[in-house]
């Protein structure tokens, strides 16, 4: 009588998941390592560029194109502080944030390093595309931001002001902060059709579902733009919403052509 012997299973498609637990902690510690090194070596290069009044001068030119010569020292960037160390905090806060935009692609390839191999063969195919189009996406929106939203608020809030007879006197702190949220808030928004897209091809959502939803996709996004968007006023949210509505329509139609494309090829290997 002959011993039955199972047979040899087949090693798992990522490859990773054959991995010790502590194994994939030190992956990661080592993951977060390059990350922070990255970080911190496009910090150290943008923090002479801030310095020397450059980083500054790059955000105040949406100001620039939107109140022009009426604007004063404030438009060119020589704004007030109210703080002994106001200068310093903005400085570190402009290094900051340029240094995250400049070394974005870089996190994602050190990130993506490290989830890549406990992917399938067919999960990979989607995630490098969804990876580098979430980047563009970022920087589009941070793109329209920069030049037609940030400029238009800040003109529209700088008459209006004036029509109360009230003197801007916005300091450079707040500035910053105003303008380095709104850019960084439509940077986020516009991952929209890379988080719809994503939930389509996982077959969460449907055509048809966000077709039918739309009311309902409306509000959310007039919502959504209200908590994302800095300060309590309308004109921002407004401003942020009509885009973001454009992307929904687009998400629509992305996953008609999206279903369309799996039928087609579905009834191709059928016949």
């Amino acid at each position: 009588m002959s011993a039955h012997h199972p047979a040899p299973t087949a090693p798992p498609e990522g490859g990773a998941e054959g991995k010790p637990f502590l194994d994939h902690l030190e992956e990661l510690r080592r993951t977060l390592i390059k990350i922070l090194l990255v970080f911190a070596a496009v910090f150290c290069a943008c923090l002479p560029l801030t310095m020397k009044g450059f980083t500054l001068q790059f955000l105040t030119y949406p100001l620039r194109v939107a109140v022009g010569p009426e604007g004063g020292s404030i438009a060119r960037g020589a704004m007030p502080t109210l703080s002994p160390s106001g200068g310093f905090a903005v400085a570190m806060k402009l290094s900051t944030e340029a240094a995250i935009l400049f070394s974005l692609p870089l996190i994602l390839f050190v990130a993506g390093g490290y989830v890549l191999p406990a992917l399938t063969a067919r999960e990979r195919r989607y995630f490098v595309p969804a990876l580098a189009a979430g980047a563009l996406l970022f920087y589009a929106g941070i793109a329209f931001c920069y030049f037609t939203t940030l400029p238009w608020a800040l003109g529209f809030f700088w008459r209006f002001n004036r029509a109360l007879g009230l003197e801007n006197l916005w300091t450079v702190n707040e500035y910053v902060a105003f303008a380095s949220r709104l850019l960084i808030a439509f940077g986020l928004v516009f991952e929209l059709p890379v988080v719809v897209l994503f939930l389509v091809r996982m077959g969460v959502l449907s055509y048809r579902l966000l077709s039918r939803g739309r009311r309902y996709a409306i509000v959310s996004i007039f919502i959504l733009a209200a908590v994302m968007t800095p300060g309590p006023d309308v004109v921002s949210q407004v401003l942020m919403a009509l885009p973001l509505l454009a992307l929904y329509e687009l998400c629509v139609w992305g996953a008609r052509m999206m279903e369309l494309k799996d039928r087609t090829s579905y009834f191709e290997h059928r016949t």
